[in-house]
């Protein structure tokens, strides 16, 4: 099921003064698919363009892989972990925490492009593939292999 763009809710608080839970707007997009293979939270994933049938090309997704060419088509960021088969919410734009290879996202404001095993790395400009991300902040500030970027709308 599609999510909904539009601002749900700007304050920090519940307008008495008490701070809010979790956050109040990531302003993302999240959609639903179902996972081909095992996913790990924090992959970049791609459509699932080995399906035979059409219609499931769109519908399944797998951890993005430069390696393989029905994986390259890049969508965004599990937001958590899936095993085959599983249903699986990917932030298709927008806030995620995603998982980066060692030695790249060294500082914020890096773009980003997918890599092997749903890993992102440093955007190379001579590259065929889309620039997919941007970081916000250095790779591991928060969370070991694990970095916060703003995916930008592929689909």
């Amino acid at each position: 099921m599609a999510t909904s763009t539009l601002l749900q809710y700007l304050q920090a608080d519940d307008g008495d003064g008490v701070a809010l839970t979790g956050s109040p707007s990531h302003r993302r997009q999240v959609e639903r698919f179902i996972a081909s293979a095992a996913i790990a939270e924090g992959d970049a994933v791609s459509f699932d363009t080995s399906k035979t049938a059409d219609s499931q090309k769109t519908l399944y997704v797998v951890s993005a892989d430069t390696g393989a060419a029905t994986s390259k088509c890049f969508i965004g960021v599990a937001l958590e972990t899936a095993a085959a088969g599983d249903e699986i919410n990917v932030v298709i734009s927008g806030l995620a925490i995603a998982n980066v290879a060692a030695g790249n996202a060294a500082s914020a404001g890096v773009p980003l492009m997918i890599s092997t095993g749903g890993d992102f790395i440093n955007y190379s400009a001579g590259s065929v593939l889309q620039n997919a991300a941007i970081s916000c902040e250095a790779l591991a500030a928060t969370t070991a292999g694990k970095a916060s970027v703003i995916v930008f709308k592929q689909f």
